[in-house]
């Protein structure tokens, strides 16, 4: 196994004993959906089970896990995280589980590994989709046993931790195609949380852009301005599929377009964020030709549209036909009758 210290030493500094809170709170607002996911949260937190939390990409995960642990009894010992999509695939066990003195090349001393350093805490597994099969194995010990065995080692240690673990990706899809263990899946889905993606927030957008705004100002050094009325009409039009993280990116793209001396105190048109549109055009072109290329109809992508918008809102009519921009009524009329015209 060629596993190089310095590459240790650089992992280890990339995954963090606890998360900033200098960053801003993606949980910011009084939607049903957030209101939900938060209660949910909070009674899994309070409990000693491992929590797997599921979302779209920008929602927020890695900061729902340190609410987990912030929340927990757990609170007072160490939270240690790591992402795994960027751990070199070499160095994840031993980033893990720890290694001795002698293991491998320039491992000239012990390392404990981050189960060992969260003892009495949390660890976080950010990404864990992208977890090595052979990898998976030692995990579903470590959480079946709570016993960990460094690299280069014939003992077995015991660990106390409470697992949090993250993904991007729908972890049972991974286990049909066989890139994820089905006993893994189960042992770590105990408590599985979905985070709530923009769309179904758009009540929150107003409140999470003011304190996005704020801190994007600071980071970018540029004046904050408010938004106006259209503009935040402007952003709830929009779907947000790269969710908090691409408002916090459009607001700094305007932020920072938009700053000088004339700009203090004036308000964002909405017409700032005139690239949304655009943007939302060429992912609508991509979905057209995917769909074209599996020979999909426009009544197939339309019911498929409205039947997904369905289940993202809890059967909640209203909010699904506004959702895909079709009034209460003509949503009715094409779930009966299909892609007829509803008059």
């Amino acid at each position: 196994m060629a596993v190089n210290r310095g590459e240790i030493e650089r992992d280890a500094k990339a995954s963090s004993s606890g998360r900033a809170d200098s960053a801003p709170d993606p949980f910011v607002g009084r939607s049903p959906a957030l209101g939900e996911f938060l209660d949910q949260l909070r009674r899994a937190a309070e409990s000693e089970s491992t929590v797997l939390l599921c979302g779209e990409s920008g929602t927020g995960k890695g900061r729902a896990a340190a609410r987990v642990h912030a929340w927990s009894p757990r609170s007072a010992g160490p939270l240690v995280a790591t992402s795994l999509v960027a751990t070199s695939s070499s160095l994840i066990d031993a980033t893990l589980f720890g290694h001795e003195r002698g293991a491998f090349t320039d491992a000239h001393r012990a390392r404990m590994g981050l189960f060992r350093r969260a003892n009495g805490g949390t660890v976080v597994l950010d990404d864990i989709e992208h977890l090595p099969l052979d990898t998976q194995v030692k995990l579903l010990r470590v959480l079946q046993e709570r016993v960990v065995e460094p690299l280069g080692s014939e003992e077995s240690l015991p660990v106390d931790v409470r697992v949090v673990a993250t993904s991007s990706l729908p972890l049972e899809r991974e286990v049909a195609e066989g890139r994820f263990r089905q006993d893994l899946y189960y042992r770590l889905a105990v408590l599985p949380l979905t985070v709530p993606p923009l769309r179904l927030r758009l009540d929150d957008i107003e409140a999470l852009a003011k304190g996005l705004i704020a801190s994007v100002a600071g980071r970018a050094s540029v004046a904050a301005r408010p938004l106006s009325a259209a503009a935040v009409e402007a952003l709830r039009a929009h779907s947000w599929p790269g969710n908090v993280r691409e408002l916090e990116n459009a607001l700094e793209r305007v932020l920072v377009l938009g700053s000088g001396p004339e700009a203090a105190g004036r308000e964002i048109a909405a017409e700032e964020f005139g690239f949304l549109i655009e943007s939302l055009a060429g992912a609508a072109d991509e979905l057209a030709r995917a769909a074209l290329s599996q020979g999909l109809k426009v009544g197939d992508v339309t019911q498929a549209m409205m039947e997904r918008a369905l289940r993202e809102h809890r059967g909640n009519v209203s909010a699904a036909a506004r959702s895909v921009g079709l009034t209460r009524r003509a949503f009715d009329y094409r779930m009966t009758h299909g892609d007829e015209d509803a008059g």
